[in-house]
């Protein structure tokens, strides 16, 4: 069952407009400063410590990626911004993206943040803060030009990363091929397959494909985007007050124009997503 957003007002601002008003203001006409409220829910262990501990799988450039020793990308940064709006930081660990959810479930991190789409079966492990929409991208060698979607994977080699999505469309699609059949090829750098001739296509993100192919010449994205759908935050069930103060927080970057800058920034503005819904894929 998905949320209902509690916070919905809070995309127009954060500051209280008229019909946004909680029946509890103190005083009629007094602005409501959401951001408190947020700081104020914060679980107290949180609070103490000042530190948000994220788990992320930093082979996804340029969503999240390793820059020397420091954690970069749009993940990283869109995350660090709503820490800091909650007068947080954030400890990052690297987590294999298998391992993200169980983390977060387990309360060993507090929260995921890894270009993890927000899919029905992966809600039963933790909610969802919406931030981002991305579809499915097909890589395939320069000169291919469009093979036809998914059903033009049928023959060929096709590269995914173990634990992803990608994986499971390759194997459904793989099913529907017949006697052309499939070879699903698992790789932490699909692309680089391609390139190097140890597969014929590549299933990722429609972000971090495109970058592949601006780093590698040789290469080009065949068609357009698949079933575009949501990247989210993802929060333990059982931590509802932290999961509505990550969506206030995002609220409040949308809404002051931080959330565009840093989509710009990392040449990702048209998978800006302004809902900031809690649980809206599918």
């Amino acid at each position: 069952m998905k949320i209902v957003p509690l916070l919905l007002c809070v995309a127009v601002t954060l500051t209280g407009a008229a019909g946004c008003a909680s029946q509890d203001e103190p005083e009629a006409g007094k602005p409501v400063d959401r951001l408190a409220e947020a700081r104020a829910a914060l679980p107290d262990s949180v609070k103490q410590s000042g530190v948000l501990v994220g788990g992320t799988d930093p082979t996804f450039e340029p969503m999240t990626f390793m820059k020397g020793s420091t954690f970069t990308g749009l993940d990283v940064g869109l995350a660090e911004a709503i820490a800091d709006r909650l007068g947080l930081k954030v400890q990052w660990q690297n987590v294999g993206f298998g391992d993200l959810l169980d983390q977060v479930e387990g309360h060993k991190i507090d929260f995921s943040m890894s270009s993890m789409f927000d899919r029905a079966e992966r809600q039963k492990q933790a909610d969802f803060v919406n931030y981002l929409n991305a579809g499915t991208s097909i890589v395939v060698p320069k000169g291919q030009g469009d093979i036809g979607g998914m059903p033009g994977l049928c023959g060929r080699r096709v590269a995914a990363q173990p634990d992803t999505v990608f994986v499971e469309m390759a194997e459904a699609q793989k099913k529907d091929c017949g006697k052309k059949g499939m070879t699903v090829v698992l790789s932490a750098t699909p692309s680089a397959y391609v390139r190097d001739g140890k597969a014929d296509a590549a299933l990722n993100d429609f972000p971090i494909a495109a970058l592949d192919v601006e780093k590698m010449p040789t290469l080009e994205l065949s068609g357009p985007q698949i079933e575009a759908i949501p990247y989210g935050i993802g929060v333990a069930k059982d931590r509802k007050e932290l999961t509505s103060a990550v969506q206030t927080a995002l609220y409040s970057l949308i809404n002051d124009g931080t959330y565009d800058r840093l989509l710009a920034e990392w040449k990702v503005n048209e998978g800006a997503l302004r809902t900031g819904a809690i649980n809206g894929g599918a």
